[in-house]
């Protein structure tokens, strides 16, 4: 099965055929791109038989494999990866260990047939999650006849990003995915594969915040010790996830601060919820990622609070008591079911609908909006905050 002809009945004589049928195997194992066992066939139903049985051997931590089906003109001497072939199908490993094929036209990825999207094991490493989002990624530009220069050029990018993608070594953003998609033509498949990469990102218990952060009608936090994750920058998350996670490597860095961007798009979409944040002085003043960092992440909070649904307000060093203390809460309320209160400690958060404790809460956020800056002036106090850090000393 290894570049031969693969035809057992030697002894009979061998018919008249048309064509010939060529199979390859692929794989990504290390971040690393590798041609695998190929071969040709004198039927169709050999070749797929000889890519079901590569790719069932095909397995192992951090290896991604997948198939290619062509038909060759028949009474080639000696074919080579090299002699003219025409592309009829794709195989890739479902999660359950059998075979997917689907037109080359379509140009599949393994995927979890219940929702479209890619099957992450909770084995899966940010390394080789990228490494099969790369190996994707090269696979859709190899098909398309483009270098990786070519492919950049379009999609608005550097060809060493496009190389780095490919070869797992950089976290790719949704908004690249979404660009490769419409330039190569296939129908979305990278997006569906990207959000594999930034579920390890959070752990479990924080994946239900997740969800009922994107249903939710209307959001209250309140928070006295960082900028809340849908108003953070790339790098002001950055610096948050780098100083809490000393020993993470660099890829896990830039998973989770992929994830956290990610979550904002429900800033911005057609029926955002009703924000509103209430901010303690600190949150301003403590300058997470050094002058640069925090001025950058000052400057995003102006141009958010200018969001229709956002109220953002700043409850200042002057207001000496109020019932928020210092312990950061947040209430989602939705068009159906009971209100939800999330508060976070330093090993792991927690959520309730408890009655007394979401009505405490509620109270307790209006009295600390009562004694914040009202929206107004609280965009000059941030803008008043940034200035002056902007033309103060380091």
């Amino acid at each position: 099965m290894n570049g031969v002809t693969n035809d057992t009945e030697q002894s009979a004589p061998a018919p008249r055929q048309a064509s010939l049928y060529r199979w390859d195997i692929h794989q990504v194992s290390n971040s690393r791109h590798q041609q695998g066992p190929c071969g040709t066939c004198t039927t169709e139903d050999s070749a797929r038989a000889c890519i079901e049985a590569a790719l069932s051997a095909a397995v192992g931590p951090g290896l991604y494999a997948w198939g290619l089906l062509s038909r060759m003109p028949a009474g080639l001497k000696e074919p080579t990866p090299s002699s003219p072939h025409t592309p009829l199908a794709w195989a890739a490993p479902r999660p359950d260990g059998t075979v997917a094929w689907l037109p080359h036209a379509v140009r599949p990825l393994v995927a979890d047939e219940t929702n479209g999207a890619p099957a992450a094991s909770s084995g899966d490493t940010i390394s080789s999650l990228l490494a099969r989002f790369g190996g994707e990624v090269q696979r859709y530009r190899l098909t398309a006849g483009l270098t990786p220069r070519e492919l950049a050029e379009r999609a608005d990018c550097t060809a060493a990003m496009v190389q780095r993608v490919e070869n797992g070594e950089q976290m790719p953003s949704r908004d690249l995915a979404q660009r490769v998609d419409r330039l190569l033509g296939i129908d979305g498949e990278l997006v569906k594969l990207w959000p594999s990469l930034i579920r390890s990102a959070y752990p479990d218990w924080f994946w239900q915040v997740i969800e009922l952060e994107q249903q939710a009608g209307f959001i209250q936090e309140f928070e006295t010790v960082a900028v809340p994750g849908l108003l953070q920058t790339e790098a002001y998350a950055r610096a948050i996830f780098t100083a809490a996670h000393p020993v993470a490597s660099k890829l896990q860095i830039e998973q989770f601060v992929g994830a956290r961007v990610d979550r904002q798009r429900i800033l911005t979409r057609r029926e955002p919820p009703q924000i509103m944040i209430t901010l303690d002085e600190g949150v301003l003043r403590r300058r997470i990622g050094g002058k640069s960092v925090m001025s950058e992440q000052l400057g995003n909070l102006l141009r958010t609070a200018d969001l229709p649904k956002v109220h953002l307000q700043v409850l200042p060093f002057n207001v000496r008591e109020h019932p928020g203390g210092m312990t950061p809460f947040r209430l989602m309320g939705f068009r159906e079911g009971p209100d939800v209160l999330y508060g976070e400690t330093f090993i792991g958060g927690q959520t309730t609908n408890d009655a007394s404790q979401l009505q405490q809460h509620k109270l307790a956020f209006n009295l600390i909006q009562s004694k914040a800056l009202s929206r107004d002036d609280s965009r000059v106090f941030i803008r008043d905050v940034k200035e002056e850090m902007d033309h103060g000393p380091d």
